[in-house]
């Protein structure tokens, strides 16, 4: 039994051309993002709030820095200032996790113009937040000391000893307040090197490359799942519910020959073996158009000629504009205009195979397969051959095909790889439930080979030439 691993195995390699073509774009796409795009390079500062309060503050109070540094407003101003570096491509902070640390990440289009410009704006930040901060306190210790005068000025001025010891505890408290490091910056880390942003253009090819074919395998497997056509076994089981009970696979070189040889035989010997007795009559059905049908029904019949069963094949596919053999035939016994069936045998290979062409073609033959008429025509074949094989046209698109196959003693539906579609097998699933009829089973069929064989085979008498 396939696996699960191998129908997806199969189903990429069925669309191999799609992968490698999204595969390749991807990989070009990935070219042109690499091009005008020069290497940049980042140094980075490391700077700290650190203080002694607990860290989850000092943390908070980082990240609250960081975000103020990140503020577009705050970077256009700090970008005024007159030791500013102007040789850079951005710059921007960093929150280190919970701690009272974040870096200042410069970068520049060469890594010397980073690890230059990097102290520079993490000093001008540090300046600027200890510059304000100092100000704050100065003010403050201002107001403290303007509150003083106000209160104690005139008690300082006589010598009043409570005055003094007001002013000396207002010192105090203003050189508290000074020796406060809370909240200031402090650079931890300077001077470090510089490091190339961007993966590199081979890292970027590669990865596009491996990112395309990926997304081509997931785009093969969802055409696979998804496509109406039945392209393999696995396809006909899981999207109709009909199991082939033999598969041919293709041709056009000798080995592939060989192997599709084998598989035909396969099937004649199944049909040899469920013989129903003297004289057994198959019906050889086609799902879909194409020349698949016709191959496994002249392949059954020949086989089994090769092995000494005297049989008949009946080309009863009045359908094929193009495609008729000169000389009476099916359509002839049918309308009645030849009633000897032997009139209408031409040997072909064996001497125990003979054919029956399907005669004069028309647009509508319909009318033409009156059952009677037909059983006629299958009993006087029963009475010469012990086999007769029956190639009928499309059950899909012909509705005379379901009278033969309800007339005939088994029936073999043929599926063609890449042309039969599932609504067709489901259509010829109910006709043949429909009557009845005893179907042997399903055949999946792959037609392709090698342009010139391939143009010779869909031609019937040009098949037979070239075997």
């Amino acid at each position: 039994m396939t696996n699960t691993l191998s129908v997806l195995l199969d189903r990429i390699w069925q669309r191999r051309i799609l992968v490698a073509v999204i595969g390749l774009a991807t990989l070009f796409g990935a070219y042109v993002a690499t091009q005008g795009q020069a290497t940049t390079y980042t140094s980075r500062v490391l700077v700290t709030t650190g203080s002694s309060r607990p860290p989850t503050e000092d943390a908070i109070l980082a990240q609250g820095y960081t975000y103020y540094l990140n503020d577009p407003t705050y970077q256009s101003n700090l970008s005024q200032a007159k030791d500013f570096p102007s040789d850079i491509s951005s710059f921007a902070a960093e929150f280190v996790t919970a701690s009272p640390l974040f870096y200042v990440q410069v970068t520049a289009p060469t890594p010397e113009a980073a690890k230059a410009a990097a102290p520079k704006i993490a000093q001008l930040y540090v300046d600027d937040v200890n510059g304000r901060l100092d100000a704050n306190r100065a003010e403050v210790a201002a107001d403290m000391t303007a509150a003083m005068r106000s209160v104690w000025g005139d008690r300082l001025a006589a010598g009043d000893a409570n005055a003094f010891s007001a002013q000396v505890q207002l010192q105090e408290r203003i050189d508290e307040l000074n020796a406060d490091s809370s909240n200031r910056l402090t650079i931890l880390q300077s001077g470090a090197g510089a490091t190339a942003n961007g993966a590199g253009t081979t890292r970027t090819l590669a990865t596009g490359l491996v990112g395309g074919l990926v997304l081509g395998c997931v785009a093969a497997l969802l055409a696979g799942a998804s496509t109406r056509r039945l392209y393999t076994d696995y396809d006909l089981v899981e999207k109709t519910g009909v199991t082939p009970f033999d598969v041919i696979p293709p041709g056009g070189t000798p080995a592939r020959d060989a192997r599709r040889e084998v598989a035909l035989r396969h099937v004649a010997n199944l049909v040899a073996k469920l013989g129903t007795g003297a004289s057994t009559s198959v019906a050889v059905a086609p799902i879909s158009t194409g020349i698949g049908g016709d191959r496994v029904a002249r392949a059954i019949a020949e086989h089994r000629a090769a092995q000494g069963t005297r049989t008949i094949f009946i080309d009863a596919d009045l359908r094929r504009i193009g495609y008729g053999e000169p000389g009476a035939g099916v359509a002839e016994f049918l309308r009645g205009s030849v009633r000897d069936v032997r009139q209408l045998l031409s040997g072909r290979g064996p001497d125990d195979f003979a054919v029956i062409v399907p005669g004069a073609i028309v647009a509508d033959p319909y009318p033409l397969f009156d059952r009677d008429r037909f059983q006629e025509l299958l009993d006087a074949a029963g009475e010469l051959a012990e086999l007769v094989v029956v190639n009928l046209p499309p059950l899909a698109s012909a509705p005379e095909a379901q009278i033969v196959a309800d007339l005939a003693d088994l029936t073999v539906l043929v599926v063609e790889r890449g042309r039969t579609r599932v609504p067709e097998v489901h259509e010829a699933v109910r006709a043949v439930n429909q009557i009845g009829a005893e179907v042997l089973g399903a055949v999946l069929i792959d037609t392709s080979a090698k342009a010139g064989l391939l143009q010779r085979l869909s031609h019937p008498a040009a098949a037979r030439a070239a075997r």
